[in-house]
Protein backbone atom coordinates (compact mmCIF):
# COMPACT_ATOMS: atom_id res chain seq x y z
CA UNK A 1 0.00 0.00 0.00
CA UNK A 2 1.35 3.44 -0.93
CA UNK A 3 1.80 6.30 1.52
CA UNK A 4 -1.17 8.16 0.05
CA UNK A 5 -3.33 5.02 0.36
CA UNK A 6 -2.30 4.63 4.00
CA UNK A 7 -3.33 8.20 4.76
CA UNK A 8 -6.66 7.74 2.99
CA UNK A 9 -7.34 4.50 4.84
CA UNK A 10 -6.43 6.11 8.18
CA UNK A 11 -8.83 8.98 7.56
CA UNK A 12 -11.56 6.55 6.55
CA UNK A 13 -11.32 4.06 9.41
CA UNK A 14 -8.99 4.93 12.31
CA UNK A 15 -10.35 6.86 15.30
CA UNK A 16 -7.45 8.63 17.03
CA UNK A 17 -7.48 9.52 20.74
CA UNK A 18 -7.24 13.20 21.67
CA UNK A 19 -7.52 14.29 18.05
CA UNK A 20 -9.70 16.85 16.28
CA UNK A 21 -10.97 14.69 13.43
CA UNK A 22 -12.73 17.64 11.81
CA UNK A 23 -9.39 19.20 10.88
CA UNK A 24 -7.22 16.08 10.57
CA UNK A 25 -7.76 15.77 6.78
CA UNK A 26 -6.08 19.15 6.19
CA UNK A 27 -2.64 18.09 7.35
CA UNK A 28 -3.28 14.37 7.32
CA UNK A 29 -2.12 11.84 9.91
CA UNK A 30 1.61 11.43 10.50
CA UNK A 31 2.34 7.82 9.56
CA UNK A 32 5.42 6.44 11.29
CA UNK A 33 7.06 3.40 9.72
CA UNK A 34 9.96 2.74 12.10
CA UNK A 35 11.62 3.74 15.34
CA UNK A 36 15.38 3.81 15.91
CA UNK A 37 16.54 4.62 19.43
CA UNK A 38 15.42 8.24 19.95
CA UNK A 39 14.17 8.86 16.43
CA UNK A 40 11.01 8.09 14.47
CA UNK A 41 11.05 7.52 10.72
CA UNK A 42 8.04 8.39 8.60
CA UNK A 43 6.77 6.48 5.60
CA UNK A 44 8.57 8.86 3.27
CA UNK A 45 11.87 8.57 5.17
CA UNK A 46 11.84 11.77 7.25
CA UNK A 47 13.46 11.51 10.68
CA UNK A 48 12.01 13.13 13.79
CA UNK A 49 13.39 13.25 17.32
CA UNK A 50 10.94 11.45 19.59
CA UNK A 51 10.63 14.33 22.01
CA UNK A 52 7.88 12.69 24.07
CA UNK A 53 9.29 9.16 24.24
CA UNK A 54 6.03 8.09 22.63
CA UNK A 55 3.82 9.34 25.46
CA UNK A 56 6.24 9.69 28.42
CA UNK A 57 6.71 5.96 27.80
CA UNK A 58 9.53 4.65 25.58
CA UNK A 59 12.21 5.22 28.21
CA UNK A 60 14.78 2.91 26.61
CA UNK A 61 14.19 4.18 23.10
CA UNK A 62 13.04 2.18 20.09
CA UNK A 63 14.54 -1.09 18.93
CA UNK A 64 16.05 -2.45 22.18
CA UNK A 65 16.85 -6.02 21.22
CA UNK A 66 16.78 -7.44 24.76
CA UNK A 67 13.15 -6.33 25.15
CA UNK A 68 12.21 -7.70 21.73
CA UNK A 69 13.93 -11.00 22.46
CA UNK A 70 12.27 -11.28 25.88
CA UNK A 71 8.86 -10.88 24.23
CA UNK A 72 9.68 -13.39 21.46
CA UNK A 73 11.01 -16.00 23.88
CA UNK A 74 7.96 -15.71 26.11
CA UNK A 75 5.61 -15.87 23.11
CA UNK A 76 7.20 -19.16 22.13
CA UNK A 77 6.90 -20.73 25.59
CA UNK A 78 3.67 -19.28 27.03
CA UNK A 79 1.96 -16.48 25.07
CA UNK A 80 -0.96 -15.96 27.44
CA UNK A 81 -2.19 -16.99 30.85
CA UNK A 82 -5.03 -15.72 32.99
CA UNK A 83 -3.98 -15.14 36.61
CA UNK A 84 -7.57 -15.50 37.86
CA UNK A 85 -8.17 -18.11 40.55
CA UNK A 86 -4.57 -18.32 41.73
CA UNK A 87 -3.01 -19.36 38.41
CA UNK A 88 0.43 -17.84 37.84
CA UNK A 89 3.41 -17.65 35.51
CA UNK A 90 7.12 -17.25 36.17
CA UNK A 91 7.39 -13.76 34.59
CA UNK A 92 4.49 -12.45 36.69
CA UNK A 93 5.97 -13.89 39.89
CA UNK A 94 9.46 -12.58 39.15
CA UNK A 95 8.31 -9.11 38.11
CA UNK A 96 6.08 -8.69 41.17
CA UNK A 97 9.03 -9.64 43.38
CA UNK A 98 11.35 -7.22 41.56
CA UNK A 99 8.92 -4.30 41.73
CA UNK A 100 8.39 -4.88 45.45
CA UNK A 101 12.18 -4.81 45.87
CA UNK A 102 12.40 -1.43 44.09
CA UNK A 103 9.37 0.16 45.82
CA UNK A 104 9.54 2.17 49.06
CA UNK A 105 9.67 0.13 52.25
CA UNK A 106 6.38 -1.31 53.40
CA UNK A 107 4.84 -1.87 49.94
CA UNK A 108 5.09 -5.51 48.92
CA UNK A 109 1.87 -6.46 47.15
CA UNK A 110 1.67 -5.99 43.36
CA UNK A 111 -1.47 -6.17 41.20
CA UNK A 112 -0.96 -6.03 37.42
CA UNK A 113 -3.10 -4.19 34.87
CA UNK A 114 -2.75 -3.29 31.20
CA UNK A 115 -2.10 0.43 31.72
CA UNK A 116 -2.40 3.53 33.83
CA UNK A 117 -6.16 4.08 33.66
CA UNK A 118 -6.77 0.52 34.87
CA UNK A 119 -4.10 0.98 37.55
CA UNK A 120 -5.75 4.10 38.97
CA UNK A 121 -9.22 2.54 38.77
CA UNK A 122 -7.81 -0.38 40.76
CA UNK A 123 -6.14 1.82 43.37
CA UNK A 124 -9.36 3.73 44.01
CA UNK A 125 -11.31 0.48 44.33
CA UNK A 126 -8.69 -0.92 46.71
CA UNK A 127 -8.88 2.23 48.85
CA UNK A 128 -12.66 2.05 49.10
CA UNK A 129 -12.52 -1.70 49.78
CA UNK A 130 -10.12 -1.05 52.66
CA UNK A 131 -12.57 1.17 54.51
CA UNK A 132 -15.56 -1.03 53.67
CA UNK A 133 -13.78 -4.06 55.07
CA UNK A 134 -12.90 -2.10 58.19
CA UNK A 135 -16.51 -1.23 58.93
CA UNK A 136 -16.44 2.35 57.55
CA UNK A 137 -18.32 2.20 54.23
CA UNK A 138 -19.09 5.92 54.42
CA UNK A 139 -15.38 6.63 53.69
CA UNK A 140 -15.75 6.60 49.90
CA UNK A 141 -14.72 10.10 48.74
CA UNK A 142 -11.50 10.47 46.77
CA UNK A 143 -9.81 13.88 46.68
CA UNK A 144 -8.14 14.59 43.34
CA UNK A 145 -6.00 17.61 42.53
CA UNK A 146 -7.01 20.29 40.05
CA UNK A 147 -5.09 19.72 36.77
CA UNK A 148 -4.27 16.18 37.81
CA UNK A 149 -4.54 13.47 35.15
CA UNK A 150 -5.34 9.91 36.22
CA UNK A 151 -6.74 8.27 33.10
CA UNK A 152 -9.87 8.21 30.98
CA UNK A 153 -11.74 5.12 32.10
CA UNK A 154 -14.81 5.28 34.39
CA UNK A 155 -13.90 6.72 37.79
CA UNK A 156 -10.55 7.97 36.49
CA UNK A 157 -12.20 10.28 33.95
CA UNK A 158 -13.80 12.13 36.86
CA UNK A 159 -10.59 11.94 38.91
CA UNK A 160 -8.82 13.63 35.99
CA UNK A 161 -9.41 17.25 36.99
CA UNK A 162 -9.03 18.85 33.57
CA UNK A 163 -12.41 20.08 32.38
CA UNK A 164 -11.68 19.55 28.70
CA UNK A 165 -11.93 15.81 29.32
CA UNK A 166 -15.43 16.04 30.82
CA UNK A 167 -17.55 18.26 28.58
CA UNK A 168 -18.56 15.69 25.96
CA UNK A 169 -19.45 12.80 28.25
CA UNK A 170 -22.15 13.98 30.65
CA UNK A 171 -22.02 13.86 34.41
CA UNK A 172 -19.07 12.27 36.15
CA UNK A 173 -19.18 9.67 38.88
CA UNK A 174 -19.99 10.57 42.47
CA UNK A 175 -17.64 10.95 45.42
CA UNK A 176 -14.74 12.52 43.55
CA UNK A 177 -13.94 16.00 44.88
CA UNK A 178 -11.34 18.49 43.72
CA UNK A 179 -8.59 20.09 45.77
CA UNK A 180 -6.28 22.90 44.59
CA UNK A 181 -3.00 22.08 42.88
CA UNK A 182 0.42 23.45 43.97
CA UNK A 183 0.78 25.25 40.62
CA UNK A 184 3.29 27.90 41.64
CA UNK A 185 3.10 29.92 38.42
CA UNK A 186 -0.69 30.21 38.71
CA UNK A 187 -1.22 29.55 42.39
CA UNK A 188 -4.93 29.33 43.32
CA UNK A 189 -4.10 31.29 46.46
CA UNK A 190 -2.59 34.15 44.42
CA UNK A 191 0.73 35.06 42.84
CA UNK A 192 3.55 35.53 43.50
CA UNK A 193 3.52 32.34 45.55
CA UNK A 194 5.69 31.73 48.60
CA UNK A 195 5.68 27.95 49.10
CA UNK A 196 6.61 28.37 52.75
CA UNK A 197 3.40 30.25 53.57
CA UNK A 198 1.04 29.44 50.68
CA UNK A 199 -2.07 27.62 51.97
CA UNK A 200 -2.03 25.32 48.95
CA UNK A 201 1.64 24.39 49.12
CA UNK A 202 1.64 23.93 52.89
CA UNK A 203 -1.44 21.71 52.75
CA UNK A 204 -3.69 24.14 54.65
CA UNK A 205 -6.12 24.33 51.71
CA UNK A 206 -6.30 20.54 51.58
CA UNK A 207 -7.00 20.38 55.31
CA UNK A 208 -9.76 22.95 54.90
CA UNK A 209 -11.34 20.78 52.20
CA UNK A 210 -11.05 17.72 54.45
CA UNK A 211 -12.79 19.63 57.25
CA UNK A 212 -15.58 20.75 54.91
CA UNK A 213 -16.31 17.24 53.67
CA UNK A 214 -15.51 15.44 56.90
CA UNK A 215 -12.56 13.03 57.22
CA UNK A 216 -15.00 10.31 58.20
CA UNK A 217 -16.29 10.40 54.58
CA UNK A 218 -12.94 10.48 52.76
CA UNK A 219 -11.18 7.34 51.59
CA UNK A 220 -8.07 8.67 49.87
CA UNK A 221 -6.11 11.47 48.24
CA UNK A 222 -4.66 10.81 44.79
CA UNK A 223 -1.81 12.88 43.36
CA UNK A 224 0.90 12.80 40.69
CA UNK A 225 4.36 13.63 42.09
CA UNK A 226 4.74 15.79 38.96
CA UNK A 227 1.49 16.68 37.19
CA UNK A 228 2.14 15.43 33.65
CA UNK A 229 -0.70 16.06 31.20
CA UNK A 230 -1.89 18.94 33.38
CA UNK A 231 1.16 20.96 32.36
CA UNK A 232 4.32 19.43 33.90
CA UNK A 233 3.45 21.14 37.17
CA UNK A 234 6.23 20.55 39.69
CA UNK A 235 5.10 20.80 43.34
CA UNK A 236 7.52 22.52 45.73
CA UNK A 237 9.89 20.35 47.77
CA UNK A 238 8.13 18.88 50.78
CA UNK A 239 4.65 18.79 49.27
CA UNK A 240 4.43 14.99 49.18
CA UNK A 241 5.68 14.77 52.76
CA UNK A 242 2.96 17.20 53.84
CA UNK A 243 0.34 15.11 52.06
CA UNK A 244 1.65 11.97 53.76
CA UNK A 245 1.43 13.62 57.20
CA UNK A 246 -2.05 15.07 56.58
CA UNK A 247 -3.40 11.77 55.29
CA UNK A 248 -1.98 9.87 58.26
CA UNK A 249 -3.40 12.37 60.75
CA UNK A 250 -6.90 12.29 59.23
CA UNK A 251 -6.89 8.54 58.48
CA UNK A 252 -6.93 8.86 54.70
CA UNK A 253 -5.04 6.67 52.26
CA UNK A 254 -2.47 8.30 49.98
CA UNK A 255 -2.32 7.15 46.35
CA UNK A 256 0.73 8.25 44.34
CA UNK A 257 0.07 8.12 40.61
CA UNK A 258 3.53 7.29 39.26
CA UNK A 259 2.33 6.24 35.82
CA UNK A 260 4.71 8.81 34.28
CA UNK A 261 7.30 9.30 37.00
CA UNK A 262 7.80 5.63 37.90
CA UNK A 263 10.78 3.62 36.63
CA UNK A 264 13.28 6.39 36.30
CA UNK A 265 11.96 9.53 34.62
CA UNK A 266 13.09 11.69 37.56
CA UNK A 267 16.30 9.74 38.16
CA UNK A 268 14.97 7.33 40.80
CA UNK A 269 12.86 4.22 40.49
CA UNK A 270 9.93 6.09 42.01
CA UNK A 271 9.42 9.80 42.68
CA UNK A 272 8.38 8.91 46.23
CA UNK A 273 12.08 8.31 46.90
CA UNK A 274 12.85 12.03 46.41
CA UNK A 275 11.09 12.89 49.66
CA UNK A 276 11.31 9.57 51.48
CA UNK A 277 7.54 9.07 51.27
CA UNK A 278 5.87 5.68 51.63
CA UNK A 279 2.31 6.04 50.34
CA UNK A 280 -0.41 3.46 50.80
CA UNK A 281 -0.65 2.72 47.08
CA UNK A 282 1.56 3.48 44.07
CA UNK A 283 0.22 3.16 40.53
CA UNK A 284 2.55 2.56 37.60
CA UNK A 285 2.48 1.85 33.85
CA UNK A 286 4.26 3.34 30.79
CA UNK A 287 7.94 3.10 31.73
CA UNK A 288 7.71 -0.32 33.42
CA UNK A 289 7.90 -1.92 29.96
CA UNK A 290 9.03 1.16 28.00
CA UNK A 291 5.71 0.78 26.18
CA UNK A 292 6.90 -2.24 24.18
CA UNK A 293 3.93 -4.20 25.55
CA UNK A 294 1.04 -2.63 27.50
CA UNK A 295 1.58 -3.10 31.24
CA UNK A 296 0.66 -1.31 34.45
CA UNK A 297 -0.20 -2.03 38.03
CA UNK A 298 -0.62 -1.06 41.65
CA UNK A 299 1.80 -1.58 44.53
CA UNK A 300 -0.04 -1.76 47.85
CA UNK A 301 1.07 -1.29 51.42
CA UNK A 302 1.56 -4.31 53.62
CA UNK A 303 -1.56 -3.35 55.59
CA UNK A 304 -3.76 -3.50 52.50
CA UNK A 305 -1.98 -6.61 51.25
CA UNK A 306 -2.54 -8.36 54.59
CA UNK A 307 -6.26 -7.52 54.40
CA UNK A 308 -6.47 -9.34 51.08
CA UNK A 309 -4.89 -12.40 52.70
CA UNK A 310 -6.89 -12.36 55.95
CA UNK A 311 -8.06 -15.96 56.42
CA UNK A 312 -11.06 -14.94 58.53
CA UNK A 313 -12.59 -12.69 55.89
CA UNK A 314 -15.75 -13.91 54.15
CA UNK A 315 -16.00 -13.82 51.23
CA UNK A 316 -12.27 -13.89 50.72
CA UNK A 317 -12.29 -13.57 46.94
CA UNK A 318 -10.97 -10.32 45.43
CA UNK A 319 -13.79 -9.54 42.99
CA UNK A 320 -11.65 -7.44 40.69
CA UNK A 321 -9.43 -8.19 37.73
CA UNK A 322 -8.71 -7.79 34.02
CA UNK A 323 -8.21 -10.23 31.16
CA UNK A 324 -4.56 -9.24 30.84
CA UNK A 325 -3.66 -8.93 34.55
CA UNK A 326 -0.16 -10.39 34.82
CA UNK A 327 0.14 -11.09 31.09
CA UNK A 328 3.28 -13.26 30.80
CA UNK A 329 4.68 -11.52 27.71
CA UNK A 330 4.22 -8.05 29.24
CA UNK A 331 5.83 -9.19 32.50
CA UNK A 332 8.78 -10.75 30.65
CA UNK A 333 9.36 -7.47 28.83
CA UNK A 334 9.02 -5.57 32.13
CA UNK A 335 11.77 -7.72 33.67
CA UNK A 336 14.05 -7.13 30.67
CA UNK A 337 13.32 -3.40 30.81
CA UNK A 338 14.28 -3.13 34.48
CA UNK A 339 17.40 -5.22 33.90
CA UNK A 340 18.45 -2.85 31.10
CA UNK A 341 17.92 0.24 33.28
CA UNK A 342 20.05 -1.34 35.99
CA UNK A 343 22.68 -2.76 33.67
CA UNK A 344 23.19 0.46 31.71
CA UNK A 345 23.17 2.71 34.77
CA UNK A 346 20.32 4.73 33.29
CA UNK A 347 19.07 6.23 36.56
CA UNK A 348 22.41 8.00 36.99
CA UNK A 349 22.35 8.94 33.32
CA UNK A 350 18.91 10.53 33.72
CA UNK A 351 20.21 12.62 36.62
CA UNK A 352 23.22 13.74 34.58
CA UNK A 353 21.18 14.54 31.48
CA UNK A 354 18.64 16.43 33.60
CA UNK A 355 21.36 18.85 34.66
CA UNK A 356 22.51 19.21 31.04
CA UNK A 357 18.93 19.80 29.92
CA UNK A 358 18.44 22.51 32.54
CA UNK A 359 21.40 24.44 31.12
CA UNK A 360 20.10 24.04 27.58
CA UNK A 361 16.67 25.35 28.55
CA UNK A 362 17.93 28.46 30.32
CA UNK A 363 17.85 30.79 27.25
CA UNK A 364 14.20 29.89 26.60
CA UNK A 365 13.21 31.65 29.80
CA UNK A 366 14.02 35.00 28.16
CA UNK A 367 11.68 34.54 25.21
CA UNK A 368 8.90 37.18 25.24
CA UNK A 369 6.15 34.57 24.92
CA UNK A 370 7.51 32.05 27.44
CA UNK A 371 5.89 32.55 30.82
CA UNK A 372 7.64 29.74 32.63
CA UNK A 373 9.89 26.76 31.96
CA UNK A 374 9.31 23.90 34.41
CA UNK A 375 11.51 20.84 34.74
CA UNK A 376 11.75 17.72 36.86
CA UNK A 377 14.20 15.10 35.67
CA UNK A 378 13.51 14.42 31.99
CA UNK A 379 10.11 16.13 32.10
CA UNK A 380 9.83 19.68 30.76
CA UNK A 381 6.89 22.05 30.38
CA UNK A 382 7.18 25.37 28.51
CA UNK A 383 4.15 27.56 29.16
CA UNK A 384 3.43 30.08 26.39
CA UNK A 385 1.59 33.27 27.35
CA UNK A 386 0.14 36.27 25.56
CA UNK A 387 1.57 38.65 28.17
CA UNK A 388 4.51 37.82 30.42
CA UNK A 389 3.82 40.67 32.83
CA UNK A 390 0.22 39.67 33.56
CA UNK A 391 0.61 35.94 32.77
CA UNK A 392 -2.41 36.25 30.49
CA UNK A 393 -3.14 33.10 28.54
CA UNK A 394 -3.71 32.99 24.82
CA UNK A 395 -7.33 32.60 23.73
CA UNK A 396 -8.07 29.02 22.71
CA UNK A 397 -8.79 30.05 19.11
CA UNK A 398 -5.17 31.22 18.75
CA UNK A 399 -4.00 27.58 19.07
CA UNK A 400 -0.66 29.01 20.15
CA UNK A 401 0.84 25.81 21.48
CA UNK A 402 -0.53 23.65 18.67
CA UNK A 403 0.98 25.91 16.04
CA UNK A 404 4.38 25.73 17.71
CA UNK A 405 4.16 21.93 18.03
CA UNK A 406 3.17 21.62 14.36
CA UNK A 407 6.13 23.78 13.36
CA UNK A 408 8.44 21.63 15.49
CA UNK A 409 7.20 18.55 13.65
CA UNK A 410 8.12 20.14 10.33
CA UNK A 411 11.59 20.93 11.68
CA UNK A 412 12.20 17.39 12.94
CA UNK A 413 10.89 17.19 16.53
CA UNK A 414 7.77 15.33 17.59
CA UNK A 415 6.46 17.00 20.73
CA UNK A 416 3.09 17.75 22.24
CA UNK A 417 1.08 20.82 23.13
CA UNK A 418 -0.88 20.30 26.33
CA UNK A 419 -3.94 22.28 27.38
CA UNK A 420 -3.35 26.01 27.88
CA UNK A 421 -0.47 26.18 25.38
CA UNK A 422 2.06 24.24 27.41
CA UNK A 423 4.69 22.55 25.24
CA UNK A 424 6.47 19.56 26.68
CA UNK A 425 9.59 17.46 26.28
CA UNK A 426 10.14 14.02 27.76
CA UNK A 427 12.74 12.19 25.64
CA UNK A 428 13.98 8.62 26.07
CA UNK A 429 16.63 8.10 28.73
CA UNK A 430 19.09 7.10 26.03
CA UNK A 431 19.10 10.44 24.21
CA UNK A 432 22.53 11.90 23.48
CA UNK A 433 23.57 15.37 24.57
CA UNK A 434 23.82 16.41 20.93
CA UNK A 435 20.32 15.23 20.07
CA UNK A 436 18.92 16.78 23.25
CA UNK A 437 20.47 20.10 22.27
CA UNK A 438 18.94 19.87 18.83
CA UNK A 439 15.50 19.13 20.33
CA UNK A 440 15.68 22.23 22.51
CA UNK A 441 16.89 24.31 19.54
CA UNK A 442 13.97 23.15 17.40
CA UNK A 443 11.52 23.93 20.20
CA UNK A 444 12.92 27.46 20.55
CA UNK A 445 12.97 28.01 16.78
CA UNK A 446 9.39 26.79 16.48
CA UNK A 447 8.11 29.12 19.20
CA UNK A 448 9.82 32.05 17.50
CA UNK A 449 8.70 31.06 13.97
CA UNK A 450 5.04 30.97 15.00
CA UNK A 451 4.95 34.31 16.83
CA UNK A 452 2.33 36.82 15.78
CA UNK A 453 4.38 39.56 14.03
CA UNK A 454 1.74 42.16 14.88
CA UNK A 455 2.08 41.77 18.63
Amino acid sequence: MTASNNVASDLKHLIHPLTDHSVLPRAGPLVIAQGEDCELITEDGRRLIDGMAGLWTVNLGHGRQELIEAAAEQLRSLPYLSTFGGVSSLPAIELAEKIAELAPAGLNGVFFTSGGSEANETAIKFARRHWLRNGEPEKSIVLAHERGYHGLAGVTTTATRLQAYHADFGDGVSDIYEVPAPYLYRCPAGTPCDPETCPVCTGAALEQRIAELGPERIAAVIVEPVFGAGGVIVPPPGYLRRLREICARHRLLLILDEVITGFGRLGDWFAAEHEGVSPDLITFAKGVSSGYVPLGGVIVSDELWDELREPGEEPGVLMHGFTHSGHPVACAVGLANIAAIEGDGLLAQVREMSAVLARMLAPLRDHPEVGEVRQAGLMVGVELVADRATRERWPAVAMRGRRAAAEARERGLLTRSLLDDILCLAPPFTISEEMMGRAVEILAESIEATRDPHR
